[in-house]
């Protein structure tokens, strides 16, 4: 069969691929054959490289949004808690009240003559000290002393009568027992002695009331103190009704302060007490609580409460405003933590411990012995140089991780 006369049979395309004009490639008229054999290669490649990138993901990320959820919770699972720590240390922990009082002598009583006169001298003013014994203030004694006097020389002659009745009396009762007088006439002589007895002993009584006068003119210390208050001038009439001053002694003073009822009951007798004053700043003086008032008085609701204390050098005056602190609790080289540490009810309390190292939370149950306004002393359950934690542990629990913002340390 001669070639020429073969029927030409149609070229089938490629299953599934179309032809350049179905996909929206179309030959230009001038385009020979073989160029678009080899755009079709192309496309060919083409389409197999993105069926390829589609296989291989769907068979290394099969779940990417599940991928990402896990990596998430992952991290979400190695975050660390931030908190401020603490460390554990050793104090001289104590606890106090705070009151402000006024310096007050120990005794204190008023100033009065028991005899009537005139103010001949003032020896010591307000405020100025003394010793036990001191004269204060004098009457005038002109009269006194005049009464005296005479009195004195009454008595010297009664005496001297006394003694030539004495001495008469036994020369009669010899002669009597002579027989040479009568009994009638040494009953007379005895009778003149009595009456020479009485007349000096009358005498030596007045004398003595005369010098008790004088006594009462001068007004003395009864212990070492001070004038309180003075209310009387030189040349002043008193009487056994005025009220010369106040005499308060100084030995021994007292800090008087108000306690509200809220705390009266945190004060007992017997406590210490640290007294601060202004004249003396840095001086502590040491003191008692010595008395409680039974009963709240007053519109401030108050109970008065006095602190003893000694002092021999007379530093505190009566008047002196002073600053009392009352030693509620003590105990010495003691382990002490921030109240803001602990969690629980009181007798179950605990707290969080970290672990240097790893940076983990452990939950520890501590014995309290005592708490204050800010602190806490701890019997039981720390040691010194723990390492707690302060703030941040509400989110904390057992073997949480945590990251330490601070340590603190407690300056006390």
């Amino acid at each position: 069969m001669d070639p020429n006369e073969m029927k030409k049979e149609p070229v089938t395309p490629l299953s599934g691929i179309k032809p350049p004009d179905k996909i929206g490639i179309k030959l230009s008229k001038k385009q020979k054959p073989g160029h678009s054999h080899g755009h079709l290669r192309w496309l060919i490649i083409i389409v197999v490289i993105i069926v390829g990138l589609v296989v291989i993901r769907q068979a290394f990320f099969p779940k990417g949004k599940a991928v990402k959820e896990d990596a998430v919770a992952v991290g979400a699972k190695e975050e660390r808690i931030a908190i401020t720590a603490y460390k554990v240390g050793r104090f001289n922990f104590e606890d106090s009240l705070n009151a402000l009082g006024t310096i007050k002598g120990s005794v204190e009583f008023k100033l009065s003559f028991e005899i009537p006169g005139v103010v001949s001298a003032i020896n010591y003013r307000e405020g100025e000290k003394y010793e036990e014994g001191a004269l204060l203030v004098s009457l005038r004694q002109d009269d006194i002393l005049l009464r005296l006097q005479r009195s004195q020389a009454q008595f010297q002659k009664a005496g001297a009568a006394l003694k030539i009745a004495q001495d008469k009396t036994r020369e009669h009762e010899i002669l009597f027992k002579l027989g040479a007088i009568p009994q009638s006439t040494l009953d007379k002589v005895k009778y003149e002695m009595d009456q020479a007895k009485y007349e000096a002993e009358s005498n030596s009584l007045e004398v003595k009331a005369n010098e008790a006068m004088l006594e009462k003119s001068n007004l003395y210390a009864p212990s070492t103190g001070t004038i309180g208050q003075l209310n009387i001038e030189e040349g002043e009439t008193v009487t056994p009704n005025t009220l010369i001053g106040s005499h308060v002694s100084t030995e021994r003073v007292l800090a008087q302060f108000g306690v509200t009822e809220r705390d009266i009951n945190k004060i007992s007798l017997g406590q210490k007490a640290k007294v601060f004053v202004d004249s003396y700043p840095d001086k502590v003086f040491e003191g008692i609580v010595e008395n409680v008032a039974p009963v709240i008085v007053g519109t401030s609701r108050t109970a008065d409460v006095k602190v003893r204390i000694e002092n021999p050098e007379n530093l505190l005056l009566p008047g002196m405003f002073a600053r009392i602190k009352i030693l509620l609790y003590q105990k010495k080289n003691t382990l002490v933590v921030p109240n803001d540490a602990l969690q629980g009810k009181e007798n179950e309390q605990s707290v969080f411990i970290i672990d240097d190292k790893e940076k983990v939370a452990h939950k520890a149950p501590v014995v309290v012995g005592y708490t204050q306004a800010a602190y806490s002393q701890i019997d039981s359950g720390l040691q010194e140089g723990d390492i707690i934690a302060v703030s941040g542990f509400e989110r904390l629990e057992e073997g949480s991780k945590v990251k330490i913002i601070e340590v603190q340390e407690a300056e006390l």
